[in-house]
């Protein structure tokens, strides 16, 4: 877009403040607070579309499969204000508008795990250990430096792995990629069928620029999908039928490819932009497109936290999966979590 190169003589302003405030925390200038307990961090390079939420979601279930008692520490993008909340699942009282849509997903998938929100992350941790977590996940945190982690894990999309290579405005990358050296482990997501080819372009960048880096592989896969009623089924149910595909995503192509994965075929879709309010007239002219396609309008689990329960449409619930089959190659990097 012709704008974003309006706005090109501030990409070394945007590269100099993320460098200055890595800077302040690495001496000293600005604090960083140590829970009691070990933090494992989940975040990116990129604004948006790694799968991140998915990634929180399986690893808490396996720290709970390890006998942890894990809290969720997120920041709650896009809500009215900064005020700490608490959202317990799996029928959350809060609407998505006073902590976030990822908040709400979060916790409608990990019933009677909290989700403590608050910016703040210090003040957020010490809340969710207050609240019994003996291991705090933070959600998007790689550039949120306030709070010490024991295992910062950094996801890549592969199939956009780099944001376009640049900064804001022309790509988009939080920072460059040479901070990959301060991650524990790199994570590499939404991998094709086809994967090998793929990652080995990936993992010849990040043995670049972090030889030492721990790399591993999953998949996003469709885990079941809510039909219009409220009642889950497999994702099987989509094989086979035309649908109309709608989110607001970081990369709502993956959306579509994991579609067509199960066999739909995507006759057409909207895509809003991420972290999107929907209104009831986005709501009619979605439902509108789908029957004039002849098809099931679909959107993501994330997207459905802001609908009505009788919205009248169908919802694909997505789960991240190890290609190795566990994540116990991850937990070797924090052994006193899975001891």
């Amino acid at each position: 877009m012709a704008w974003r190169y309006l706005l090109l003589p501030l990409a070394p302003l945007y590269r100099g403040a993320v460098a200055a405030r890595r800077s302040a925390y690495g001496r000293g200038w600005l604090h960083s607070v140590r829970l009691p307990v070990p933090v494992i961090s989940v975040g990116n390079l990129t604004f948006g579309g790694t799968g991140k939420t998915p990634m929180v979601v399986a690893l808490v279930r396996d720290l709970v499969r390890l006998g942890r008692h894990p809290a969720v520490l997120t920041r709650g993008y896009r809500r009215r204000d900064d005020r700490q909340a608490v959202v317990t699942g799996p029928n959350p009282r809060q609407r998505a508008d006073e902590v976030g849509d990822e908040p709400l997903e979060l916790a409608r998938r990990l019933p009677g795990v909290p989700v403590v929100v608050d910016a703040d992350r210090g003040r957020g941790g010490m809340e969710a250990v207050r609240l019994g977590a003996d291991v705090v996940v933070l959600d998007d945190a790689f550039q949120h430096l306030r709070l010490k982690r024991d295992l910062d894990v950094v996801l890549i999309d592969a199939g956009d792995p780099w944001g376009g290579g640049r900064l804001p405005p022309l790509g988009r990358l939080r920072e460059p990629v040479a901070a990959l050296a301060r991650a524990d482990a790199v994570v590499i997501t939404k991998v094709p069928p086809d994967w090998r080819p793929a990652v080995a372009g990936i993992e010849a960048e990040v043995e670049r620029v972090a030889p030492a880096l721990q790399v591993f592989v999953s998949r996003l896969q469709p885990s079941r999908v809510r039909r219009p009623d409220g009642e889950w089924v497999e994702p099987g149910a989509l094989k086979g039928q035309k649908v109309y595909a709608f989110a607001g995503v970081g990369r709502p192509g993956g959306f579509a490819d994991t579609l067509s994965e199960v066999g739909s075929g995507v006759v057409g879709n909207r895509w809003f932009p991420d972290h999107h309010a929907y209104s009831e007239r986005d709501l009619a002219e979605v439902l509108a497109a789908a029957r004039a396609a002849d098809a099931l309008p679909v959107t993501t689990a994330k997207d459905a936290v802001k609908l009505p329960e009788n919205a009248g449409v169908w919802v694909m619930e997505v789960e991240m999966a190890p290609v190795e089959g566990s994540w116990r190659g991850l937990w070797r990097l924090l052994p006193e979590v899975s001891a």
